[in-house]
């Protein structure tokens, strides 16, 4: 008698389905962690717990970058699994994981755009002849700053780009923020150094310095994320005729590229105090 093999039983879906399920808890928290890692590294740097060139360049484009790639490639095959092993479920998930992990690849890759766009410039002024200059409080944080930025403008050089030759400030500036001058605006110095003063507390930024006979108004600008700190002068005088002249110089402390930040942070300024 011819002994009966009988048939090879199917696989089961168990196998398949915890498969899925493992993938969507790893996919959950990778799309947990990678947000908070981000937020990590920008407080962490703001707060002083490390050097923001590790918060920026270790953590956020370092393993930042390789963590939102991680959770894209996850999404997609959550998204997969979660279609064709039944019953269907997670799909949320997976939709969740890719749309951070995009999300945060095009946030990158479009400030690496605005970066390649814009000259590596963090000096900016309305007067690129006779910048205001610093004094006082400014002068000396500033000092106690690993790495800072020089405040020195005359003859100031930057790189415009690889293997390109420097360039002076001023004239990258001018190709750059073409609408960056003085203003002019109607009243008297006292009048307008006021308004001045009182539009740079409601912009919040940190007065540190303030005297109406010189004219001067120092102050301090910090981003929430990473705590970047950008020191700005703003300077009154008396114009020829009438009313008066309004310069603003805005500096960063630290980094080479401000991604256009100090300009239009100078450009809200002056438009607000024009009205």
């Amino acid at each position: 008698m011819t002994d009966v093999i009988p048939p090879k039983p199917k696989p089961s879906g168990a196998k398949r389905r915890k498969f899925r399920d493992i993938l969507h808890r790893l996919t959950l928290l990778a799309a947990i962690v990678t947000p908070l890692l981000f937020i990590i590294a920008a407080l962490g740097a703001k707060f002083g717990i490390w050097d923001w060139r590790f918060g920026l360049g270790t953590l956020s484009r370092g393993v930042g970058l390789k963590m939102l790639a991680a959770t894209l490639g996850l999404g997609i095959l959550s998204v997969i699994a979660a279609v064709l092993i039944t019953p269907r479920k997670g799909l949320w998930i997976g939709g969740l994981a890719a749309l951070i992990g995009l999300a945060g690849i095009a946030k990158g890759a479009a400030t690496q755009k605005t970066v390649s766009s814009l000259p590596l410039i963090h000096d900016i002024t309305t007067d690129t002849q006779n910048p205001p200059n610093f004094t006082g409080t400014i002068l000396s944080e500033r000092a106690k700053v690993k790495g800072v930025n020089t405040l020195e403008y005359k003859g100031k050089k930057a790189p415009v780009g690889e293997n390109s030759p420097p360039a002076l400030v001023s004239a990258l500036q001018t190709k750059a923020y073409p609408n960056v001058r003085p203003l002019v605006v109607g009243g008297t110095p006292d009048v307008v150094f006021g308004e001045a003063l009182s539009l740079a507390k409601t912009m919040g930024w940190t007065v540190k310095d303030s005297n109406v006979e010189t004219g001067l108004i120092e102050a301090t600008a910090t981003s929430f994320w990473y705590g970047f700190e950008d020191d700005v002068v703003i300077r009154i005088r008396a114009a020829e005729g009438g009313g008066a002249i309004v310069d603003v110089r805005s500096v960063s402390r630290v980094g080479l590229s401000d991604l256009g930040v100090n300009a239009a942070r100078i450009s809200t300024f002056l438009q607000t105090l024009a009205g």
